[in-house]
Order: structure tokens, then sequence, then C-alpha cells
């Protein structure tokens, strides 16, 4: 029967262990110098190699001819373990067998000594899945163990165990391979089985192993059962992949805010059965490469990419600004995590793309990271898309005004810098509680996106639900101690609210450690509707501002039907 790579390929002593120099070296001089401690805990992320050197532990302490702290692989005891013939090695898995019946018959077992080895090594994967009772009856043997009796405990989530287990062990953190060591190791394991794959293909896998062996190991077998010669194709191929082609287009599309272009992307991906969910990851992993380049004036060892690729992706950062690339991040996060809960994939991957498409540009992209803008600079021709969106946003905002009567004046919607202040309504500076003056569109021509909001919303709902819908499509802007809200008039009547706005603080305070004071988002030029009878001075302003919306939807080239 055919062996998997992973199995096939699992090391045999710590010097094929790749990656876990900190782990293996430590073993091996306790080993060397007879300090064997009684218990011992592995933690790290999935196919690391907690396992496999728990196992060459086992051989090595039982080794009748031990070689510089390795298991020879050829006495009696090294090949029993290996073949699992002599029982005096065993491995329990805590996920399947993790109540107190289960522990209190490997408490039972302790009770015998060795048969053939000269310890009995007990090595419990996935420890943290053991019941609270379970924990409790393992706890006085793992202190005090008999003399002939090591635990190995290995878990991915260490913070799930008691502080009185983790006290009894020494511990070992098995970090996440590198790619490049992932990589060399895939080319050597391919050549020795009569293949190859490039350096491409390699950091390919190695990005979708996220760090570990095995999962690196499973993608090239599947890869090269398809094609001997793996390639980065061979590789999207296997994985259901969009593959750089496609990413690097919607990049380009996104730049352009051609959403036409890319609902036709989705349809042909979508057509070839490409997963939604995993093309939503690629743009994810690709829009964190921009947002660092854009960052951070040395990148080297932050993105994992071949010089051809990382030669793309500079070119494409140069379209884009960190504060742009933070906010389509943060909607391709939320949107992969809707997809995760079940929604309509196809759907809810074309609807990110149009917001993201709605994205102002609120800054000049630079070619360097260094070369940062202290005031953000609007585009001169935004493209159709944007002024459609934008004219439909507030004609939207102006038939809702107009239907519910406000345009009659209401003594608690005015327009005010400071959410909550006394200040005359409509005046263009006002002052905060310290008596400081305050001019609202001098700080929001100044301002910057805050890419926070969209968790400051989900945390919102929780707290307020009735704020939260009011407040979803809303935008934030922060400009020093001031957070900016971009929303409607319903929006800022909410904001008045002393509660709503106290929890919004609250929530920025935890999310940014930010103690900030809340106002509108209105820039210079921002057309600004007041609504109390002092300041509205005609019934009929709701319809003039409309014949404008409509003369530069004209100018736009946009046919409006006028009812």
């Amino acid at each position: 029967m055919y062996q998997v790579l992973y199995r096939k390929w699992r090391p045999k002593t710590f010097a094929d262990v790749v990656g876990q120099p900190h782990v293996t070296e430590t073993l091996k001089n306790e080993l060397i110098s007879g300090r064997i401690a009684h218990a011992y805990l592995f933690t790290g992320s999935r196919g690391t190699g907690k396992t496999t050197c728990a196992k060459i532990f086992a051989k090595a302490v039982n080794c009748l001819h031990p070689n510089d702290g390795n298991p020879c692989g050829e006495c009696e005891i090294c090949r029993g373990i290996e073949d699992e013939s002599i029982m005096d090695v065993t491995e329990m898995d805590a996920a399947s067998n993790r109540k107190i019946e289960d522990i209190r018959d490997l408490l039972e077992e302790i009770r015998y000594t060795p048969a053939q080895a000269k310890y009995r090594v007990f090595i419990v994967d996935e420890v943290h899945m053991l019941t609270t009772e379970a924990f409790n009856a393992l706890l006085k043997t793992l202190e005090e163990p008999p003399s002939y009796v090591i635990f190995i405990l290995a878990t991915t989530e260490p913070h799930k165990l008691p502080a009185t287990i983790l006290s009894r062990c020494q511990r070992f953190d098995f970090h996440r391979v590198t790619p490049q060591a992932i990589c060399d190791r895939l080319k050597y394991i391919a050549q020795q089985e009569g293949g190859d794959i490039d350096d491409e293909a390699g950091l390919m896998i190695a990005r979708l192993a996220d760090g570990g062996m095995r999962d690196a190991l499973s993608i090239l077998d599947q890869a090269m059962g398809k094609s001997r010669q793996v390639n980065a194709l061979t590789v999207c191929e296997t994985v259901g992949m969009a593959g750089a082609g496609y990413i690097n287009e919607m990049a380009g599309d996104i730049a352009k805010r051609d959403s036409a272009a890319l609902m036709r992307l989705i349809n042909e991906l979508y057509a070839n059965s490409k997963d939604m969910i995993r093309l939503c990851d690629e743009l994810i992993g690709y829009f964190r490469s921009i947002m660092i380049l854009c960052t951070v004036k040395d990148s080297d060892g932050l993105i994992v990419a071949s010089e051809a690729e990382l030669t793309e992706l500079k070119q494409a950062a140069a379209q884009f600004t960190s504060a742009k690339a933070i906010e389509i991040l943060n909607l391709l996060q939320s949107s992969y995590e809707k997809m995760a809960r079940g929604v309509n994939k196809r759907v809810e991957m074309e609807t990110v793309l149009i917001r993201i498409c709605g994205i102002p540009d609120n800054g000049t992209p630079a070619a360097q990271p260094s070369q940062q803008q202290t005031q953000p600079a609007r585009p001169q021709q935004p493209d159709q898309s944007a002024v459609i969106n934008s004219l439909l946003s507030r004609i939207e905002s102006l038939e809702r005004t107009v239907r519910s009567g406000l345009v009659q004046g209401r003594p608690n919607a005015q327009t005010v810098p400071i959410f909550g202040s006394t200040s005359e309504p409509g005046s263009k500076a006002s002052s905060d509680k310290s008596g400081a003056s305050v001019n609202v569109r001098e700080l929001s021509d100044t301002a910057k996106t805050y890419g926070e909001w969209n968790r400051v919303i989900e945390a919102l709902q929780e707290i307020n639900q009735a704020a939260y819908s009011v407040l979803a499509n809303s935008r934030a802007f922060i400009n020093g101690k001031y957070l900016l809200i971009e929303t409607g008039n319903f929006g800022r009547d909410m904001l008045r609210n002393s509660q709503v706005k106290d929890a919004i603080r609250n929530i920025v305070r935890q999310v940014s450690g930010i103690d900030c004071r809340l106002g509108p988002y209105t820039p210079s030029g921002a057309v600004q509707y007041v609504s109390t009878e002092q300041n509205y001075q005609s019934n009929d302003a709701p319809l003039a501002a409309a014949e404008k919306i409509i003369q530069r939807a004209q100018q736009a080239g946009i046919e409006v039907e006028e009812n």
C-alpha cells in the first residue's frame, strides 16, 4: 500500500526535525547528560513536530545504543517502538479519551513496571481536551510519578491547561517552520521521490501550510499526484486557488474601481469551481502584503514571495495608500467570517468587492512608505461608479428626510460640530468641554480614516442593537483626540444620545486606547442640512438640493428620470 509523504518522511532522529533547533538541541543535551525530567509539555501550532519529537524522545531514552542523544534506529527497542510492538510506549489521544474514566485506566497502567524498555513513556496528544475532573485525577501522579515513568503532553492550545498542570512540566514551545525551510525540505523530498518543485511553488505551499510541515507535505503529495514537475499552476489547480494572475488582475480593477470587471472575474472563477472562501483568503494575503509595503520601508522577511512576485507587489502598492489597504482588509476579513458562517459565498464575495470599489481615496498613493502625506488629498476626477454611489446615497437620505417631515424643523436635530455640545447650531466653530475652539471642517479636512471602525460597530451591536442598525453603514475618521463620524441625519440624532456616545467612546478606548471626543465628519465643500427653525429658511431647500444633484448627475453623463 502507498504510504503518504508526511508519514514516509516523518523524522527518525532529532537531526531530521526541521525548524525546531531550540527544542531538539535541548532534548539531546538532557539525554546525553542524563538530566531527564518526569514530565514534558510540547506546545505549538499543528504540523510543527510535537508528536514526532515525542516519539523520537521515547526511542532515544530507551535506546540500547544511543548516538549523541539520538536513537540508533536499529536496536530491538527502537524497532519495537517504531512498529508499535513494544507496549512500554503508549500514545493516547485526549480528544477521544478525555473523561476521568480514561485517565483512571491510564493511571492503572502506570502501576506496572516496563516489560522490555527502561522507561514507560506516556504520550498524551491534544491534552487540552481533558475534562477538569480528568486533569484533577492526573495531577498528583504527574507531580510524583514512579521513577520509571515519563509523561509527554502535547497541545496546540496551552492556555486551556490548568496552571497546576503547567507548573509540573518542562515546557517546549514549537515555532512555525519558516517558509524558506519548508520550501527547501519540499524540494529535497520531491527530488527523492523522482519529481521536482520550483521555488515559487514551494513558497506558495509554505504560505498555504502556515508554518506546518505536515500540511505542506500533504499538499506536495497531492500536487505530485497531478504532475511530477510541480510549479505554481500545479499548486493552484490542486488546492483550488485563483492564482497570482487573477489576484493581480483583481487588484488592478480594485485600484481603478472597475466593479463591472470584477463581477466578470468572479463569474469566471465561479464557473471554474474556485472556492470563494479561498479566493477571499488569497485577497486578504495579497492586501496584507500591500499594507506592509505601504507602511514599512524595509519589508524583508515580512512578506513570503519570490523575487518576481515581490516586484509585482511593489508596483501594485504604488496604487494604494496604507489607509485604503487597511479598509480593504477590514472588509475582506468581515466577509470571510460571514462566508464561514454559511451565507451565500458568491453573493458575499461580489458584495464586498462592490463595497471596496466605493472606498474613497483618502490620500495620494506613495511609491515609498517613507514619503507619508501629512494632509490627505481628494481625487480630482472620481470615476462614474463613485459618482453614482455618492448621488444615490444623498438622494436616499434626502427622500427619507422629506418623507419623515424633518424639513419642518426639530429642535433636537441641530447640526453641531461636537455631538452633545451646547454651541449655537449651524456654527462653523464650537468649543469642546475644555473651552478650546474647535473647527469641525478643519478637523475633517485633515482627518484620516479610522481603520478600527468596523470592530467598534461590531462591538456596538452587542451593546445597543438600535444604535448598530442606524450606524452600521457609517464611516469614521480620526484627528487627534476627535473621532469624526460620517452618517446621515438619523445617525447624528442617535449620536446625541449620551448612552450611545459613552458606549462608542468606551469601545474605542478598548480597541485603540484612545480617549476621544465624537463629532460629525464635515469636510469643506460638503452639503450640510440644518433642520432647526432658526436656521431653516425655506421649505423648498430639499427640492433645490435635489435639482443640484440632478445637474451633477447629468454633467457626469448619468441618465436621470424625474417623477
